[in-house]
């Protein structure tokens, strides 16, 4: 790393990497067509979304453990994610053998290593943690379970199947879900400028609900779906209360444009829809293979844009004057209503098997894209802000 390298650095490319993705992944299942999906779908789950979320916790977790920011050599690990997809990759692009049996255990060991690392800033914490560093070492869990069934799953080709569905539904609602849910109970309080004192709470009360849905989701999908359906239950009713909690506490506040308000409510909503979508398939009446774009469009871009739009200019400038990053963010912010509208809009298009949605969801991931772009360049050309 350049000596300049600081960490809080790191997610700002993943997450230019996951847009990118986004919009690869898109476009090729709609356009191009000449790749296996399942390649597709890796480049923005395993090569975009991982890594983000990894370097994500890690960045928030000094915050929620009140310790200092994480090393330098941290970054190690999103980076062995990253390495991880792109071999994931590479295995259903090229057929490249070794790394279909490699891919799975780096992403295991960039988890493990994150998680004994987050461990550890808890014990360093004084007083206890706040109550979302529990939801990531949640989502950790269902990540190396997720890992550790796909990985298992080549050299056990009998059950081959099985432990694919359960390494996509243990990662989806799993570790990005769980992630998502964690992080948006601290981040949406942030963006509107107002506490949130039920948030430790109901952070504490609904990891349980929430970690038995999702496990009963995944085994359910692999193995007995009535068990799925249960689980979805339960998986939703924290989710539902959260909205419905956050609805009560913020009012229109959660809509107000020129902040990251409506994108992270669109998440939420989006999120919401992929278990609706989930009870619809259950009974008979949706295609599974329209789960994914939903997933995307629906919950992943409009999230990923959120958080772009909150924390993009800490990430450029953690130092820097509070007004400067508040006009940085107006203008990540632009048209934020109209983004979400769209994304949910695109997501349902997508879950009904729609293909427009899919272009839809091509425009918000260019828009993410050509906003983190114009932030860059804005960045380049001004002087450093004052502090």
């Amino acid at each position: 790393m350049p000596a300049t390298f600081r960490f809080h650095q790191l997610p700002a490319l993943l997450a230019a990497i996951t847009a990118i993705g986004s919009l690869v992944t898109l476009a090729g299942t709609a356009i191009w067509q000449r790749w296996l999906p399942a390649a597709l779908w890796h480049i923005v789950f395993a090569v975009g979304a991982l890594p983000l979320i990894l370097s994500a916790m890690a960045y928030f977790t000094p915050v929620l453990t009140r310790t200092p920011e994480a090393p330098k050599g941290l970054a190690a690990l999103p980076l062995i994610a990253l390495v991880a997809g792109l071999g994931i990759v590479g295995w259903f692009v090229h057929g490249i053998e070794s790394m279909r049996y490699l891919a799975p255990w780096l992403a295991f060991a960039a988890t493990i290593g994150l998680a004994f690392w987050m461990h550890r800033r808890r014990r360093a914490c004084l007083g206890p943690p706040h109550a979302c560093l529990r939801w990531y070492s949640a989502a950790l869990f269902c990540l190396a379970l997720g890992l550790i069934a796909v990985g298992v799953s080549a050299p056990w080709s009998d059950y081959s199947q099985a432990l694919r569905i359960f390494h996509l539904h243990i990662n989806t609602l799993g570790f990005m879900g769980l992630t998502a849910i964690g992080t948006l109970q601290v981040l949406l309080p942030t963006v509107l400028g107002q506490p949130d004192p039920a948030a430790p709470r109901r952070l504490a009360r609904d990891l349980p609900w929430s970690v038995a849905g999702v496990l009963g989701i995944a085994i359910g999908a692999a193995w007995w779906w009535p068990m799925a359906m249960l689980a979805s239950i339960a998986y939703a009713w924290p989710l539902l209360r959260m909205i419905r909690d956050m609805r009560v506490a913020f009012g229109n506040r959660l809509w107000l444009p020129g902040q990251a308000g409506p994108l992270l409510l669109a998440a939420m909503v989006g999120l919401a829809m992929i278990l609706v979508h989930g009870l619809i398939h259950g009974v008979g009446m949706g295609r599974a293979r329209d789960v994914l774009p939903l997933f995307l469009i629906g919950f992943l871009l409009p999230l990923v844009s959120g958080a772009v739009t909150q924390l993009l200019p800490i990430w450029l400038h953690p130092g820097a004057a509070a007004d400067w990053h508040k006009s940085q963010r107006s203008r990540l912010a632009a048209f934020a209503r109209l983004r979400a509208a769209l994304l949910l809009g695109g997501g349902l298009l997508a879950a009904a098997g729609i293909e427009a949605g899919y272009f839809v969801g091509m425009l918000g991931a260019a828009w993410l894209m050509a906003a983190m772009a114009l932030a860059m360049a804005r960045e380049i050309r001004s002087p450093r802000p004052p502090r």
